[in-house]
């Protein structure tokens, strides 16, 4: 330790548990944590993502006021798709792409007055949701099964000191 001190080392249960644990609370946390964005019509919320084929993005939009707004959605190589809609005061729309090839994607939502809020879903498969809370959970299931062989194995006889005095 920097103090001087002893610290014992980590066991390799620890290690597991602790990689586990926060493997399996942080994907559960960020699967989970989705709060709209508010949009203006000084700036447009963009966002950019790689996705593969038949993934796709969800944007739900509403405004404060009847406005238009502007959705982009850019493929890196192909041409923009550009939707424009007349949206009335506090109503909400959705809007879906769907990736038809693996790739970058870009996109860009605007209004023309007023303000609201864009929420953005990107859509990627069960398997990709999935895979790190069962990651995690495998994890910590691990850890537990060796602190368990730990706790069975017979524990070593200390073994007895014997000192001589010589003089």
């Amino acid at each position: 330790m920097g103090a001087g001190g002893d610290a014992p080392p980590l066991r390799l249960q620890d290690v597991v548990m602790l990689v586990g644990l926060s493997l399996f609370v942080g994907s559960i946390v960020m699967l989970a944590w989705d709060d709209p964005v508010p949009m203006s019509s000084e700036e447009a919320v963009t966002g950019q993502a790689t996705l593969g084929q038949g993934a796709s993005v969800d944007v739900e939009y509403s405004v404060d006021q009847t406005s238009v707004v502007t959705v982009r959605f850019q493929i890196e190589g192909q041409d923009e798709v550009l939707t424009t809609e007349a949206v009335a005061a506090g109503s909400s729309q959705t809007y879906s792409f769907e990736m038809p090839e693996r790739g970058a994607v870009s996109w860009s939502i605007s209004v023309s007055e007023g303000t609201g809020d864009v929420d953005v879903d990107l859509k990627r498969g069960m398997l990709a949701f999935a895979w790190p809370p069962l990651l995690g959970a495998a994890l910590v299931g691990y850890s537990v099964l060796l602190g368990r062989q730990n706790d069975d194995a017979p524990a070593a006889e200390p073994e007895s000191l014997d000192a001589e005095l010589l003089g």
